[in-house]
């Protein structure tokens, strides 16, 4: 397979790109110099900035490590990544005291202008351009949404990438390692596992699976709610929203003292009460691993739906601070035996890969990195049916096109219904937008020739582009859908898909033979007059038999009864047809009727 090398022409001066990690709890920025890494630091000297926004009393955002500066943060906003799988654009989060409501794209940007001051800090020349992270979940809205979140604050974004997809970036290039890769890829917020093979330079995402609401976040509750019993013996739930917060963030201290300790000695304060504690590294374990073992779960599936033996897998990358629990080296070794990557800070080791991108996007490069999209997209045909015409999985960036077709005489214009997911209805995928190609020349159905492309460029964003070839006539649509899909509902989508496969074939195969049966009715209808004028009465009444006995069957749901009356149809007109080439009629009905392979539009 020929590649083209698609980076910009080297020259000698070097051109800086920040890698940026946006993440759910901290975010990070770094920047490959000539000869080295910086990691960004705030003026606290802290690499890791959390993403947290707090407005105080002068109605002045506070940021990242100054929030904690505060002495009552609790109407601090959290986590706001996670809103970006809901709608970005929805202003939902009140500020007393800017009156005013914001969306996750307002606070989004606020964080992003934090970071965006902190790397002018700490560099001699300001650099806007970027390399930005997003988790492999997100979809074209929520890619869209961030990046123009970053745009807003005065960053440059060259290109959006997977998280798990800039960690392998980084081991890649730093260790010249090569093979298949499972990045598991455990954050604050959020959960990603993918396969990715490393090549030749090649950095391909075979394939994505994860879940957004499972994180460190989640631990730290976990590991709080069994403290709380086991020392005070009163229920987590029964603390106050403000005081469940204090613990949490207590237990979240713990939780990293234990990363390097087996055992620690501590002050632990609840509802005003103080006690000396010891912890040990077995009650942190106890009250988390069931959500360890659903990441295992999470992993092995990925492995299955992706045809993937442990064999086939050199190692697995850990990402994400979450992943420094040696319990889960230890679940990770039990359960596949590999090798285990964490040579890399799992902290840093996401901006990294940015870093070392974007050098290499900005600079010039032999490495090419391919990323996939999560979900089938593709467009309703007639019968309310979905044709794919980019399959999951598939690496990004990609172009592909299909040809259509109008269902009936004199049809001017087509609806273009743009859909996501698995399943072989319209009715059970996502709607992600709806256009109008209108202005076609009233042909006879099945004469027009509509293509129909799909451009999902590196960053995830999908252009659809209707053409009609003869005139010209085109239309398109970016999709911006106002109702997004979180991770849970992603898996469910695939799962039900897998579930529901046998039926939705079955219903798949009777759609078309009834829409088949349509098409072939309205062809002999349409030619009516001279199928009266040149054939036998015998014929006229064998055909006009069959006919209606085509229509009353189409009523029903059994497809080989349906396809059985079609071909004794196609049969019937053999002699008409034959006729009309005698006559040197320029268009065959008959067995011919069925001209194209192209799909028939709404």
């Amino acid at each position: 397979m020929n590649l083209i090398n698609i980076t910009e022409p080297q020259n000698k001066k070097s051109y800086l790109c920040i890698g940026v990690d946006f993440g759910t709890t901290n975010s990070v920025c770094s920047i490959k110099l000539q000869n080295s890494i910086k990691y960004f630091k705030d003026k606290y000297n802290k690499t890791l900035i959390p993403s947290v926004i707090l407005t105080n009393d002068n109605k002045k955002f506070l940021v990242g490590n100054e929030v904690f500066e505060q002495i009552d943060y609790s109407e601090a906003v959290y986590s706001i990544k996670r809103n970006f799988l809901d709608n970005p654009d929805k202003k939902n989060f009140s500020s007393k005291k800017k009156n005013k409501k914001l969306s996750p794209v307002d606070i989004a940007k606020e964080i992003f202008v934090h970071l965006k001051e902190i790397c002018d800090s700490n560099l001699d020349d300001k650099v806007a351009d970027c390399v930005l992270t997003v988790p492999a979940y997100y979809d074209e809205k929520a890619r869209s949404a961030i990046m123009r979140s970053a745009l807003l604050a005065g960053f440059n974004v060259k290109r959006l990438i997977n998280e798990p997809t800039a960690a392998a970036f980084a081991y890649g290039l730093e260790t010249g390692k090569r093979g298949n890769y499972f990045v598991y890829d455990l954050g604050g917020g959020t959960f990603d596992v993918s396969i990715l093979k490393i090549k030749d330079g090649i950095f391909k995402v075979i394939g994505t699976g994860g879940d957004s609401s499972l994180g460190g976040d989640d631990f730290d509750e976990l590991f709080a709610r069994n403290l709380v019993k086991k020392n005070f013996n009163i229920s987590f739930d029964d603390l106050e929203k403000q005081e469940k917060k204090k613990v949490i963030k207590q237990c979240k201290l713990f939780k990293e003292d234990l990363f390097i300790a087996q055992k620690i000695t501590r002050d632990f304060f609840v509802k005003n009460t103080k006690k000396n504690i010891e912890i040990d590294i077995d009650i942190l374990n106890s009250s988390i691993e069931p959500l360890l073992d659903q990441t295992i779960e999470i992993a092995k599936k990925l492995l299955l739906d992706s045809d993937f033996l442990l064999d086939d897998i050199n190692g697995f990358i850990l990402v994400g601070g979450s992943s420094r629990l040696a319990a889960i080296k230890e679940k990770i070794k039990k359960n596949f035996d590999v090798k285990i990557f964490d040579d890399i800070n799992p902290d840093l080791v996401v901006s990294l890969g940015a870093a070392l991108h974007g050098y290499e996007l900005l600079n010039g490069s032999e490495n090419l990195l391919l990323d996939v999209t999560p979900l089938s997209l593709g467009i309703e045909t007639m019968g309310g049916l979905m044709e794919k015409i980019i399959s999951r999985n598939t690496s990004i960036p990609v172009i592909q096109e299909q040809t259509f077709t109008t269902h009936e005489n004199g049809q001017t214009s087509i609806k273009i219904n743009v859909l996501q997911g698995e399943r072989e209805t319209s009715e059970n995928n996502r709607s992600l937008g709806k256009f109008i190609l209108d202005g076609l020349e009233p042909k006879p159905a099945g004469i027009p020739r509509v293509k129909v492309r799909f451009s999902l460029d590196a960053d995830g964003i999908l252009l659809v582009t209707a053409i009609d070839d003869s005139i010209g006539k085109e239309n398109n649509l970016v999709v911006k859908t106002n109702h997004n899909i979180n991770i849970l509902e992603m898996k469910s989508m695939i799962e039900s898909s897998i579930k529901n496969a046998k039926d939705d074939m079955a219903q798949r195969m009777l759609i078309e033979s009834k829409v088949k049966a349509k098409n072939l009715i309205n062809e002999i209808l349409g030619v009516k007059k001279e199928l009266n004028s040149i054939s036998s009465k015998d014929d006229i009444d064998k055909i006009n038999n069959l006919i209606d006995k085509l229509n009353k069957e189409i009523e029903m749901n059994d497809a080989d009864k349906i396809n059985n009356i079609i071909e004794e149809l196609n049969n019937s007109t053999k002699n008409f047809a034959q006729k009309r080439i005698d006559k040197s009629f320029s268009k065959l009905v008959g067995k011919d009727l069925d001209f194209s392979n192209d799909k028939d539009l709404v």
